[in-house]
């Protein structure tokens, strides 16, 4: 997740490079953005790495997915 930092702050508090243009009795919000997270530490990766570890099968198609159901379905172990 992205963290964003908002905050109000007095434009005659800004450094001079900043300030040109503003008016400085005027207060000014400055949002500052996290850096993005890396790609190991994304919610995406950590689930794929939380269901490596299951050990129910995996399906390559359609036709095992549907026996599967249906042995489900009708009670019989799969």
């Amino acid at each position: 997740m992205n963290e964003v930092v908002r905050k109000i702050v007095r434009v005659a508090d800004l450094p001079e490079h900043l300030r040109a243009g503003l008016d400085p009795s005027r207060p000014v919000e400055i949002v500052q953005h996290a850096a993005e997270a890396s790609p190991e530490s994304s919610s995406v990766a950590k689930l794929r790495a939380r269901l490596a570890h299951l050990d129910y099968p995996r399906f390559d198609n359609w036709a095992d997915i549907v026996a599967h159901v249906r042995h489900v379905r009708d009670g019989e172990a799969p």
